[in-house]
């Protein structure tokens, strides 16, 4: 069920060996844990596109997913970001219940906000919609 997304993207993220080695164990759902030092990771569903059958069932999902890596130094901003999309991107298989098809970086922009570099990189999940056991 790509409402439970999130259960994959932490599960690859938490298990890549690299962006551990950069983060910690600092990759939130939505918002950081107060007093987190940089730099970490925040992952946050923003849509999901059903694509059905004729006869109504849907078959397939596409989830959109935003990967924000927050950093106080710019070039660690974006190597991180680099090890997130490495991480993500073309994977396939099943992770935490979530049957992945495809994962597919469609954007990426970064920004300065509060003495925080931002890099927010948007991934569309494919999924089939379901959840399996």
């Amino acid at each position: 069920m790509s409402l439970q997304v999130g259960k994959a993207i932490y599960n690859i993220l938490s298990n890549d060996a690299r962006v551990i080695d950069s983060v910690g164990h600092k990759i939130y759902p939505l918002i950081a844990d107060t007093g987190t030092t940089f730099p970490f990771i925040v992952y946050r569903r923003t849509s999901i596109e059903p694509s059905d059958s004729k006869d109504r069932f849907i078959y397939s999902e596409d989830t959109y997913v935003e990967v924000v890596i927050a950093s106080d130094k710019y070039n660690e901003s974006i190597e991180i970001a680099d090890l997130v999309k490495n991480a993500l991107q073309g994977k396939k298989g099943n992770y935490s219940g979530i049957n992945i098809h495809d994962i597919r970086m469609t954007n990426a922009d970064e920004d300065y906000i509060e003495d925080t570099f931002i890099q927010n990189l948007t991934f569309n999940i494919k999924t089939n919609g379901r959840t399996s056991n």
